[in-house]
Formats: C-alpha cells, sequence, structure tokens
C-alpha cells in the first residue's frame, strides 16, 4: 500500500478546454494556458516524419500512401498502450485493488506483462505519494499540465513521468524529446500551486522489451532550455496571430 502525503493547492483550476491545436487550462483568474505537451507540439517542425515514413516504406516495401497509412497506426497504437499503461499506474498507486479493464485482443504487446513489470518498479521505489494526475499550472511561466504522479522516488520527492517506447531510450534521446523539459516545467508549476520545491525529476520509460528504465534528473539542469522552449513559443504565437 502506498503511504499518501498530504498538500494544499493554494491556485486551484477551473476547468481544461481542448481545441484542435492541443490541450489548455483555465485559471481560477481566468488566465487561460498552454499544456507544456501542447507547446512541444505546436514547435514541432515535424522533419522526422518525413524520414520516418522513408524508412518504413523501404523496410516493408511500401508505397508512400501506404506508408503514410502504417505509420498512423503504429503511431496510435503506441499511444493506445501508452494510455493503457498510465491507467495501470494511477490504478495501483490509488491502491485500488481492482483491475485495469480493457480489450487485450486490440493490442499487438501483451499489456499485463508490462504493466505487472511497471507495478513491482513503483512498489520497489515509490512511495509518500502527494498525488497522480495533478493538474497544474505556472502564472510566471504562463504554462499548464498534468503531472502523472508527485512521490517520493528511492526516498527523495520527485516528479515522475510514464512514457511508454516501442523500443529502449537512452537518455539522450529523452532529452532531445523533451522529457527532462516537461518534468522541469511540472516541477515549476507544483511551486506555484503549492509553494513546495521539488528539486528531482524522473521518467520511467516503459519499453516493449519488458523493461522499465528510470531516468533521474536534477530539475534545475533543464531551466534555460525551457526558458528557450517558451521564448520560441511566445514568437509562434506572435506570427500566428498576425
Amino acid at each position: 500500500m502506498f503511504q499518501y502525503t498530504k498538500h494544499v493547492i493554494l491556485r486551484p483550476f477551473v476547468k481544461a478546454e481542448h481545441t484542435k491545436d492541443g490541450h489548455y487550462y483555465r485559471t481560477e483568474k481566468g488566465e487561460l494556458y498552454p499544456s507544456i505537451t501542447t507547446v512541444f507540439k505546436l514547435l514541432d517542425n515535424k522533419e522526422w516524419y518525413g524520414y520516418w515514413v522513408q524508412s518504413i516504406m523501404k523496410k516493408m516495401d511500401m508505397s508512400e500512401t501506404e506508408a503514410e497509412i502504417e505509420c498512423k497506426r503504429i503511431g496510435n497504437s503506441s499511444m493506445e498502450v501508452g494510455n493503457e499503461l498510465h491507467r495501470i499506474a494511477e490504478n495501483h498507486l490509488k491502491n485500488s485493488v481492482s483491475a485495469v479493464d480493457y480489450n487485450k485482443d486490440n493490442y499487438e504487446i501483451d499489456i499485463d506483462s508490462l504493466g505487472v513489470l511497471l507495478k513491482a518498479h513503483l512498489d520497489e521505489h515509490v512511495n509518500n505519494v502527494n498525488g497522480v494526475e495533478l493538474e497544474l499550472y505556472s502564472d510566471e511561466l504562463k504554462l499548464a499540465g498534468t503531472a502523472d504522479c508527485i512521490a517520493q522516488y528511492d526516498g527523495v520527492m520527485s516528479i515522475i513521468d510514464f512514457k511508454n517506447s516501442r523500443k529502449p531510450k537512452s537518455k539522450s534521446e529523452c532529452k532531445k524529446k523533451n522529457y527532462f523539459q516537461q518534468l522541469c516545467a511540472y516541477g515549476q508549476m507544483w511551486e506555484c500551486c503549492t509553494g513546495q520545491k521539488i528539486e528531482q525529476g524522473v521518467n520511467l520509460i516503459i519499453s516493449w522489451d519488458g523493461k522499465v528504465r528510470p531516468y533521474v534528473v536534477k530539475l534545475a539542469d533543464y531551466e534555460e532550455d525551457l526558458l528557450d522552449t517558451l521564448i520560441k513559443y511566445e514568437h509562434h504565437k506572435a506570427l500566428n496571430t498576425i
């Protein structure tokens, strides 16, 4: 059983709002902030997509149209597996004894096996949970988001985020995908909403080879990268509202 630590949210949300551009959050003062994942999405020029399509064309001897359909299928499948693993982790961290219900026939990977590994890792390393799926924001950053979990990881209070991956990811790959900036953003949002500072972030990468790889980082190491991203986002907004 996970122990829970009480916390007080000083600045609560009113509601979340979803648009074709992404996820936004309305604060009690009426401010509308984008989620950190929406910021990354809007700034992604998707240069990688063309390379991915070409690699699928070559690997599977497909036409470009067929490869694009396959890429969409792979992306949707990976997202759905990630959603189920998030549900399994959330359910477990909330000390629920009921199993997460889903249709196993819809997936190309044994989610139950991955879920067992993930739960075992959480049992071994996580405790004193502040909460899971916590909606947070920062007036200073004009940014919002939902943190997967805030708890002690190996005895240190941490922002914990779960990532599903078809292949093992190195720490440098995680950095390139902005995973650590995302943790840093949640850390600053948590401090804004509660007054409590958290210095450590943990990405748990659940890969389809049946392993959970934790990457532990100091959030302060990614503050400059996060600010650079937010400056680019402000430029993006300015260019797209003219």
